[in-house]
């Protein structure tokens, strides 16, 4: 007798639902039956997460968290909250209550590892006190801009993060950070700064922190225009274990990359790192900062490369030679190649996909009459899973060309293994139908659809702000 859907076996269902992304498939699932229920619904609370671009999103916040303070059961579900909108054109009542509402919210959610919240204004002294009763906090990602709302030295009072990510922090939050990274030192692991053109993070504020850092693997620093390399470097030097994943990002003109080279080969301080991202300035001298960069990397073992001008232009053009010696040196490991605001030869592009054979992610620029040219190169990278293609605009270019067919374009000429593909400001996911011929052959057609993962493209991630 055929088994229904229902009767399969239970041992089977965590796996099942581990490949349903869509929080409201998840919630049709836990309408099946008890047992479905049971799987399904710790899966649909163990990351909750609005954005901006949801609809109603901020009326989302307000039913999430009666939810979460009415259901303690659901809370304790919660391991990664992440609120990134938030409902602020309410009366001063309103949104105390809101904030009462959202701090008895998270008091319930006992085994949350992971916060991020993001919305500027939103984030109050009440949340972050309510967040430090939360007994398996590890992640903090928080708008540093404080503007009065909440008292910055409650963040020094965080002493067991593993990461720490903040955006657009204030004068009030920096002062702080000494103390906090201070507390939290032992246990802090990852450092990321988000600045669009701070002048409030330097050189001075990065060498204080460094002797605190010394168990860091991964240091983002972006938007900072007042650190250099000495900064940088110092948190390199006092550095025990090397570094796992750096990202150097619209930091000063004056950052002198020989001299960061010389500093990390005395320390032999990239002898772990696996990522790497790294913006270039449009007045640096290429033929120095390439030769600089490939002896910085030469004892890495890289997986993932991403090089961006800080400028979108054409003119930004790395000779293929710093290309070919990088795929020399890291071809068989490098995952993610990533090449953006800057020209790259057919040449290199093909060489990058033929002898990268790891290759999983890849993003570049080019123009759209060079695309099947680009394409074809695509081809020869035989595990590629995600595509991303940004264009130049070009003089005599329609505004009205549909991207969706640029990207079947090249779907339909590379490996089946592409399961994403972008261009420019969209994303979809790759589908394959199965068709059959007139001679009863089962072929696959590629189409596009929605894009359906709840984690944001790395691709739009970067913050590269001219």
């Amino acid at each position: 007798m055929a088994l229904s859907f229902v009767d399969i076996p239970l041992e089977l269902l965590p796996i099942i639902l581990d490949s349903v992304v869509r929080p409201q498939h998840l919630a049709f699932l836990c309408l099946v039956n008890k047992s479905f229920n049971e799987f399904a619904i710790q899966r649909l609370y163990r990351r909750v997460y609005i954005y901006a671009w949801h609809t109603k999103a901020k009326s989302k916040v307000v039913l999430l968290f009666q939810t979460l303070s009415n259901c303690p059961r659901l809370a304790h579900y919660v391991s990664r909250l992440e609120i990134r909108a938030f409902p602020k054109a309410l009366s001063s009542s309103s949104y105390s209550d809101l904030l009462d509402l959202c701090t008895r919210g998270i008091r319930n959610c006992v085994n949350l590892r992971t916060c991020a919240w993001t919305r500027d204004g939103s984030l109050g002294s009440t949340i972050l006190l309510a967040l430090q009763q939360c007994p398996q906090l590890k992640e903090l990602e928080i708008n540093g801009k404080d503007s009065g709302y909440y008292d910055p030295n409650i963040l020094a009072q965080f002493s067991k993060l593993s990461r720490i990510s903040l955006i657009m922090p204030s004068a009030q939050v920096i002062e702080v950070l000494p103390s906090w990274i201070s507390a939290t030192g032992p246990t802090l692991r990852n450092l990321t700064m988000i600045c669009q053109t701070s002048s409030l993070i330097t050189d001075a504020l990065l060498e204080s922190i460094a002797p605190s850092m010394t168990e860091l693997d991964q240091l983002f620093i972006i938007g900072c225009p007042k650190v250099t390399h000495r900064g940088i470097g110092e948190i390199v030097s006092t550095n025990r274990n090397g570094l796992t994943g750096i990202g150097l990002e619209r930091l000063s003109p004056a950052f002198d990359m020989t001299s960061f080279n010389s500093i990390c080969k005395e320390r032999s301080a990239f002898r772990r790192l696996i990522s790497i991202t790294l913006a270039v300035h449009i007045e640096t001298p290429f033929q120095t900062w390439t030769t600089d960069v490939t002896e910085l990397l030469s004892t890495a073992p890289l997986e993932i490369l991403q090089i961006y001008a800080t400028t979108p232009t054409a003119k930004v053009v790395i000779a293929d030679e710093f290309w070919k010696t990088i795929v020399t040196m890291h071809g068989s490991r490098l995952k993610r190649f990533s090449i953006d605001r800057m020209t790259i030869s057919i040449g290199a592009l093909r060489d990058i996909c033929s002898r990268c054979s790891v290759l999983e992610e890849l993003f570049v620029v080019t123009t759209r009459h060079n695309l099947d040219d680009v394409t074809r190169c695509f081809a020869a990278a035989r595990n590629l899973r995600a595509i991303h293609v940004n264009f130049y605009r070009e003089v005599n270019e329609t505004e009205e060309r549909s991207m969706m067919k640029d990207a079947l374009r090249i779907v339909r000429q590379c490996p089946a293994t592409v399961t994403q593909i972008g261009c420019d400001t969209r994303v979809w996911h790759v589908r394959r139908d199965v068709r059959m011929n007139d001679k009863t052959e089962l072929y696959t057609v590629p189409t596009l659809t929605s894009y359906e993962n709840p984690d944001i493209p790395e691709q739009f991630l970067v913050a590269r702000g001219a």
